[in-house]
């Protein structure tokens, strides 16, 4: 794997001795900061607690404690959406970040010949208002596939008709463990690639993109290495696309040579 760029990875810190480990039997599920595992403790039935390390003991009783946390500031942005855990239980997910849960994403890097689609997020977004973002990306409900979230995002962020937006064709995978302001974000993502026709234009439907761009590649690249104007989640999602353009046989060009 080629080094991060050396803004983005300061912006992808992790550092577990600041955090205590979540468990669910023996598998650690997530990170907490000390003062949500002191909080915690107030839950006996739901929680075993100490200063090392947190137990899960009834995830039946968890939406009564995510509910009591959200109302004293434990937990900001309530989304009314469900992320599955582990496999184990559901849980809302704007809980997922001050847990340290792992959850998993979809994004696209949407291109328009030499160029790359970008979205503004929009200031009232809960996670990085304002940032640039990739043209589709969103996580991937509990009842939702890979493939279902990514037509279902396709459309709400960027009115790309599901059958347009299942052209798009699979890249790599993102992982991601760093420390945010609610948190810790624990992200898989999966990363999908679509070429858009030069005629198509972007229309937001859920009111949570500003406005869209079509960059040369050059500049997507000079955004990621010179400033913090891109999401890191888009930033990485992004670099998976140079790494991967610049590894296909015959795809050197001068736009994708600043990747390397």
């Amino acid at each position: 794997m080629k080094p991060l760029p050396a803004r983005l990875a300061a912006r992808c810190r992790f550092r577990a001795e600041l955090h205590v480990p979540l468990l669910a039997g023996r598998t650690r599920i997530g990170w907490l900061r000390p003062e949500l595992a002191a909080r915690l403790a107030a839950w006996p039935n739901v929680f075993q607690t100490s200063a090392e390390v947190v137990r899960l003991l009834d995830s039946d009783a968890l939406d009564r404690v995510v509910e009591q946390l959200a109302q004293e500031g434990f937990i900001p942005g309530w989304r009314n959406e469900r992320y599955r855990i582990a496999g184990l239980f559901d849980i809302e997910r704007a809980a997922a970040r001050p847990f340290g849960l792992a959850t998993r994403a979809v994004h696209v890097n949407a291109t328009t010949g030499e160029s790359m689609w970008l979205a503004r997020r929009s200031d009232s977004k809960p996670t990085d208002p304002g940032m640039l973002d990739n043209l589709v990306g969103g996580g991937i409900g509990a009842t939702l596939s890979v493939e279902e979230t990514l037509v279902k995002e396709a459309w709400e962020e960027a009115g790309i008709p599901a059958e347009l937006a299942r052209r798009a064709i699979p890249g790599g995978t993102v992982e991601l463990l760093r420390e945010v302001p609610e948190g810790v974000q624990s992200e898989l993502i999966h990363v999908y690639e679509l070429a858009l026709p030069r005629d198509f234009r972007p229309a937001n439907q859920d009111g949570e993109v500003a406005e869209f761009g079509l960059l040369p590649l050059a500049e997507v690249r000079r955004l990621i290495d010179e400033t913090e104007e891109l999401t890191v989640d888009a930033a990485l999602v992004a670099l998976d696309y140079f790494n991967r353009r610049n590894a296909r046989p015959g795809s050197a060009s001068a736009s994708a040579d600043r990747a390397t």
